[in-house]
């Protein structure tokens, strides 16, 4: 997905905040040539941000739903404490295998763990509350599943971003019936109406739910 400011708004937004490392410059510029799926990766202005929330946060044990080829779970993993770790899941294994080669590069590898396969069974083997963070980014039919499993690890305090959440902005057209578009809106409202936590839904990007377990 496209940022929904203006792509001019978006260069000023990125050159007013920190860089990102050579390693995550590069992994976007493989993302790009190997994938053609940069749309679908975080920018750097989310990067950033989400480093930032590990950071102010003081997260120790971070989930990810949805790797991709590593950027955002190498970025977060930045933000942790030596003994940190991001325990990141990818269904698809060439996006894993690009991930890895990244991952083993970086003074942060021994925080990362990349499971392949099926996100929720990886979920379903962590105790509850037993997580500080998570970042979900996968199939959006998934998300009910995939919100319900994190609030079940999440400890109390514990946050979690959802990415994707306005949908280019198409999730306030009402003649558009797209699967993923209507999955989306059904998920928002799901969440708008969760009293387990309380909530802000952030213009970022393609729209960032964020929201914190009581």
């Amino acid at each position: 997905m496209e940022t929904l400011v203006e792509n001019a708004i978006e260069q000023y937004a990125e050159r007013y905040t920190s860089e990102v490392s050579p390693l995550l410059d590069e992994i976007l510029t493989e993302t790009e040539a190997r994938t053609g799926k940069l749309d679908w990766s975080i920018g750097k202005v989310q990067g950033q941000f989400l480093k930032m929330m590990v950071a102010l946060s003081g997260a120790k044990i971070v989930v990810e739903i949805g790797t991709l080829t590593g950027f955002s779970a190498l970025i977060m993993a930045e933000a942790l404490p030596p003994d940190g770790q991001i325990i990141t899941c990818e269904t698809d294994p060439f996006h894993a295998q690009i991930a890895r080669r990244f991952f083993v590069r970086s003074p942060h590898r021994k925080k990362i763990r990349l499971e392949l396969g099926d996100a929720l069974a990886t979920l379903s083997k962590l105790r509850a509350e037993s997580v500080d963070a998570v970042f979900i980014d996968a199939d959006k039919a998934d998300y009910p599943s995939h919100y319900e499993e994190s609030l079940r690890i999440l400890k109390p305090g514990g946050w979690m971003a959802i990415d994707n959440v306005l949908w280019d902005g198409e999730v306030v057209n009402p003649d558009n019936d797209d699967p993923d578009v209507s999955a989306i809106k059904q998920f928002n409202e799901k969440v708008r109406q969760d009293n387990r936590v309380d909530k802000v839904m952030l213009t970022l990007r393609d729209g960032v739910y964020l929201a914190r377990k009581r």
